[in-house]
């Protein structure tokens, strides 16, 4: 999850619109128990300064159960391990997020709570499907999805045009011959970078071919292992040929480098989420009106594919001694129309809630040449993606192997067929079973 700017002011009445299709929990009068000693303390911790606004309006009318919202550092190196610690310990808060990518790492680890068994599925319908499938594990469900981050293709069209091209690519392949057009403008201009250590970005771009890395066979109760797929080997040559013709940057992803060449236009686009809107009107600022979105380039003509780089839950820690009011706060947070408005527009989630969703705009925006740029988002089809249960490994092994190869000037799928044998490894020193 990455917020980097608040969103265009949503106003209430826009809520309202929506307001009786979303579960309004315990609106007045106290959900819950109380102790002998007075109302039930729940601890909520997540990335942003405004989840104590939200706890504050739930405390209005909820006294029996009260929620202090807590604002934690959001690196993943601190936040999980931290995280973990302190449940392990008996110590961590009732609620936390959990970005979509670390779920299995908690489950795994035993620190979250199974909502199915206090009525996850009485709101599923509630939430875009794709968003929903990132907190189930089986019949399991570990958390109420809160945001997602769909991706797109954000692209300089003036700089294109001066290449001459008139249309954003519609599929890779013109997204390569796109690449040869930018690259004539000068030895300096690309149609992107490819940042070999983005291993989140590279991840979105495989899901999006359809490679599925990781499975449960649940039956066996066993991890099934497939990052080196032909999916994934597809992608992988496509982006060794653009780099092996010098048609693209391997320069880092929001380096102050990166940076530059998006504001002097000579990187023109960017396949990424729709939190990148934020990115790129921060730190391209003199090529505003120049940027357009669209959809990201297809495998195959005509679909509609796309992933997700992103993406959070509000889970229940597994050490709380209040679950079931945990659950309900948390179902609470992400269907009342008072707490979406604080987190729409002054956090900035593209939500995961669906009627949210279908009534989010941030109306024209003249950075992106008058576009709606969320509604491009809005569209995205996202198909099956399975996180491991070792992220943070898996992730550090694929970003050394990729950056090797761009360094050594090796191949991609070698670099793939060694993840594969890598992440199998660590899984299994680590006591998971694993098929590959």
């Amino acid at each position: 999850m990455r917020y980097w700017q608040k969103r265009a002011s949503l106003s209430l009445a826009v809520f309202a619109l929506f307001i009786g299709l979303i579960t309004v929990l315990s609106a007045c009068g106290g959900g819950g128990s109380t102790t002998s000693s007075g109302p039930i303390h729940l601890v909520f911790w997540g990335f942003n300064q405004q989840i104590a606004d939200q706890a504050a309006l739930w405390n209005k009318t909820h006294p029996n159960i009260q929620v202090t919202g807590i604002k934690e550092p959001s690196g993943p190196n601190q936040y999980y391990p931290k995280l973990l610690t302190a449940a392990k310990a008996g110590n961590g808060p009732d609620i936390a997020l959990v970005e979509y990518q670390y779920i299995p790492t908690m489950v795994a680890n035993g620190a979250l709570v199974d909502l199915s068994k206090y009525g996850a599925s009485s709101v599923q319908s509630q939430f875009v499907p794709s968003a929903w499938a990132q907190v189930t594990q089986g019949s399991a469900v570990y958390g109420y999805p809160q945001d997602t981050g769909p991706m797109g293709l954000f692209y300089n069209a003036k700089i294109f045009q001066q290449a001459g091209i008139t249309a954003p690519p519609a599929t890779w392949d013109e997204f390569a011959q796109d690449a040869v057009k930018i690259h004539h403008l000068g030895p300096n201009y690309y149609i992107v970078s490819f940042p070999p250590q983005s291993t989140g970005w590279i991840a979105g771009l495989m899901w999006q071919a359809g490679a599925q890395w990781f499975t449960e066979d649940t039956a066996n109760q066993a991890w099934k292992v497939n990052i080196n797929s032909a999916a994934s080997k597809q992608v992988a040559d496509y982006w060794q040929n653009l780099i092996n013709q010098g048609l693209v940057s391997t320069v880092a992803d929001f380096s102050n480098d990166w940076n530059a060449a998006l504001d002097k236009g000579t990187i023109a686009s960017w396949p990424s989420a729709v939190w990148g809107q934020g990115v790129i009107k921060g730190n391209a600022k003199d090529t505003s009106g120049q940027w357009k979105v669209a959809p990201l380039p297809q495998w195959t003509a005509g679909a509609n594919a796309s992933a997700m780089w992103g993406g959070s839950a509000i889970s229940v820690v597994s050490d709380t001694k209040y679950p079931q009011q945990a659950e309900e706060f948390v179902k609470w947070y992400l269907t009342d129309s008072g707490s979406l408005n604080i987190g729409v527009n002054q956090i900035g989630w593209f939500p995961s809630n669906a009627a949210a969703q279908q009534q989010y705009s941030t109306a024209t925006d003249p950075f992106y040449s008058g576009q709606d740029v969320d509604q491009v988002f809005t569209q995205a089809q996202i198909g099956p993606w399975q996180w491991p249960p070792d992220l943070t490994t898996v992730y550090n092994d694929m970003g050394n192997d990729f950056n090797s190869a761009v360094s050594n000037k090796t191949s991609f799928d070698a670099a793939l067929d060694q993840l594969q044998t890598q992440v199998v490894n660590d899984l299994k020193s680590s006591g998971i079973n694993v098929e590959s």
